[in-house]
């Protein structure tokens, strides 16, 4: 099948987009709304390679397997250099990937609590850095940070998670500051509750509750924030330092 090609401002060539946590999940929906735009994808996966593996086979042309490793600075370089190597360029940066660990702070080990919030912060910050340089080559550079409505509202017995997904979006509006007079746009998508592998855990009462509590009352699905990171990523070009909410309503 003819890949129509993506390009802005003129550019005849495809944009090329690294998405971390690229494999799975959100991270893979991104994926194939990338490449369904004519995009080349450098797909991030720390551990799940045969999906990774899976979503590579079905446009091998535009799908490059990159390994990152939020606890590895080192792998944020060479995606990076992956990435250059095969297509000269890097025109968005897509964070998607991160930990999550559940519990009240009274009950959660001080080295556990702490683990989650060097994980997520971490790994954005030392794949921001290296991609940074690339970047700012760009015609339409642009880097979305995958946050959670948990870190805009809270939710008890996650002070973890929701604190390092809150400073995510102090990262991003600080960076878009930092780097708007190279044009580069930083935007924060914040899902709510999404048909994933890890809500598919969630209990048929608790699914119920949740839906309940949101305006659409229900699950939003991969395919709508992937459509909603790729708009940030590459049609927003008037938006930086902003957050989009993508909840069905829930943290009304």
């Amino acid at each position: 099948m003819a890949i129509p090609k993506s390009s802005v401002g003129g550019d005849p060539a495809p944009r090329t987009v690294l998405v971390t946590g690229g494999s799975r999940g959100i991270g893979a929906g991104i994926t194939r709304e990338l490449v369904a735009r004519g995009c080349n994808v450098a797909c991030g996966f720390a551990n799940s390679r045969d999906a990774a593996e899976k979503l590579r086979a079905d446009a091998p042309e535009n799908v490059l397997l990159v390994r990152y490793d939020l606890d590895d600075e080192v792998t944020a370089e060479s995606a990076v250099s992956a990435a250059l190597d095969r297509w000269g360029r890097l025109d968005a940066l897509i964070l998607n990937a991160g930990q999550w660990d559940g519990g009240r702070l009274s009950e959660m080990d001080p080295a556990r609590w702490w683990r989650i919030i060097e994980a997520n912060l971490r790994g954005t910050a030392a794949l921001t850095r290296a991609a940074l340089p690339a970047l700012v080559r760009s015609q339409n550079p642009a880097i979305v940070l995958v946050s959670s409505v948990v870190g805009l509202i809270g939710h008890a017995g996650d002070t973890a998670y929701a604190s390092a997904k809150a400073a995510m979006i102090g990262f991003a509006r600080s960076l878009a500051k930092e780097t708007g007079s190279d044009g580069v746009r930083v935007n924060v998508l914040a899902p709510g509750f999404i048909e994933t592998g890890m809500t598919a855990r969630v209990s048929p009462e608790a699914r119920e509750r949740i839906a309940r509590s949101g305006i659409l009352r229900r699950f939003g699905t991969v395919e709508e924030i992937a459509r909603a990171a790729v708009f940030l990523s590459e049609d927003a070009t008037y938006c930086t330092g902003s957050v989009l909410t993508a909840d069905g309503g829930w943290s009304l």
